[in-house]
């Protein structure tokens, strides 16, 4: 009894000694990453494996794009031309998928609706319309190219419905407003932006390259934001001096979205009414004037306004949409394309060009009514009167469950960046 316990103390204790000597493996670190177009298993970023062990590695292509090749430090990758393979660790390394969009070869055929009219100064001429000829000038590397069918008017979706009829399918591309999604009423907020080309650029980031981060309430999640343009400066337009905030009190003007609370802090009456019926409604006395841009002349407007106010008030977002199925379903490579002119500086481009042609109809409406421009003083006056607006447009996005006052900091950082 007394030897087997002592030969169980001795292996006990040998095995203490060796276990003394032993040390955990070696371990390196393999870092993942892939280009534009696909995803890499393991996730792209740092992971910790045992030395020599073979750690499955997998490229999946988005779609319209191939796996082309592993790069990086594929010395120890079984295939480097296979996206599922293997890797052994034998070393810190770092490897990257790569993919490359699909040759294409097909006409793309898209069907687009405006509810605006294709007047000479209107966003759909100015942008819209230069905008489309652009993307129908692309060429595949395998001859491919757009085709964009264009109607216009109230059928099959007006611009109330706009949001929906993109979202659903009705149709593949068309206008947005910033009425159509909450995010989009930054854009009526009284003199927040500097210039319709500060308008264009944050409009442009925050609606289309920083959805994803802002639009909290996923109004945008079926849509994609191709190209944002601003309309002009909005002036007063109406029958009545507007030269003065006592001149509003208690006068009837019409209003759309986020428009409202400036209305109401300048103590006038807020009136929803179409911009299709403004003219009428000025000349029935429905409404006594109207914050519009110079392509009023579109809709009538000048055959029932009496007076002119250079305001620039504010610079209300317009934005060309897309389905965002039919945007995830191009080839790669007419997606890229499509990219290439759905950039901040092209919006501001085209934003610039818009803003030029301010001067046609501009001049149109100085040759028949009287124009009285503010005083810097009175400027002022107005600003003040309309400064509560942008905090309570911060409340109400914040009981939305947005983060308003973040949203208002980067639209100012994004004004500071553009080029």
């Amino acid at each position: 009894m007394k030897k087997i316990l002592f030969i169980s103390l001795a292996v006990v204790l040998a095995l203490s000694i060796g276990l003394v000597g032993c040390s955990a493996p070696t371990q390196y670190t393999l870092t993942t990453a892939s280009s534009s177009g696909g995803s890499v298993f393991p996730a792209a970023g740092d992971h910790t494996y045992d030395s020599g062990q073979a750690v499955d590695i997998k490229a999946t292509p988005a779609e319209g794009y191939n796996f082309v090749n592993w790069t990086g430090d594929v010395s120890t990758v079984a295939n480097v031309n296979a996206a599922t393979t293997k890797i052994t660790m034998d070393g810190d390394c770092s490897i990257k998928a790569n993919f490359e969009a699909q040759p294409w070869n097909t006409t793309i055929t898209l069907e687009c609706h405006f509810t605006v009219p294709n007047a000479q100064t209107s966003v759909a001429a100015k942008v819209y319309l230069p905008w489309i000829a652009e993307l129908e000038a692309i060429n595949g590397t395998k001859g491919g190219h757009f085709k964009v069918n264009v109607t216009y008017g109230d059928t099959p979706y007006d611009s109330t419905t706009g949001l929906w009829a993109l979202s659903t399918g009705v149709v593949d591309m068309g206008q947005l407003s910033g009425d159509n999604f909450k995010l989009g009423g930054i854009g009526y907020l009284p003199f927040f932006f500097p210039s319709i080309t500060s308008a264009a650029y944050t409009y442009q980031k925050l609606f289309r390259d920083e959805a994803n981060t802002w639009d909290v309430l996923g109004e945008l999640d079926d849509v994609k934001v191709l190209i944002a343009s601003p309309l002009w400066g909005d002036q007063f337009f109406g029958n009545f001096n507007a030269t003065t905030l006592a001149a509003f009190v208690d006068k009837k003007m019409r209003a759309e979205g986020a428009e409202t609370d400036t209305i109401t802090a300048l103590k006038a009456i807020p009136v929803t009414i179409p911009t299709s019926d403004v003219a009428n409604a000025l000349s029935l006395h429905t409404v006594d004037g109207l914050f519009f841009t110079y392509s009023a002349w579109n809709f009538g407007v000048h055959t029932a306004t009496s007076y002119c106010t250079e305001v620039n008030l504010k610079f209300r977002p317009y934005m060309l949409a897309m389905n965002k199925a039919v945007y995830d379903g191009l080839p790669g490579e007419a997606r890229a394309a499509l990219d290439s002119i759905c950039t901040p500086a092209k919006a501001v481009a085209y934003a610039t060009s818009h803003l030029a042609s301010q001067g046609f109809s501009k001049g149109k409406i100085t040759a028949l009514h009287p124009i009285d421009y503010l005083s810097a003083a009175e400027l002022a006056n107005w600003k003040t009167a309309t400064s509560g607006v942008a905090n309570k447009w911060v409340t109400y996005m914040n009981g939305l469950g947005f983060q308003g006052a973040a949203i208002l900091a980067r639209a100012q950082a994004l004004m500071t960046e553009q080029p």
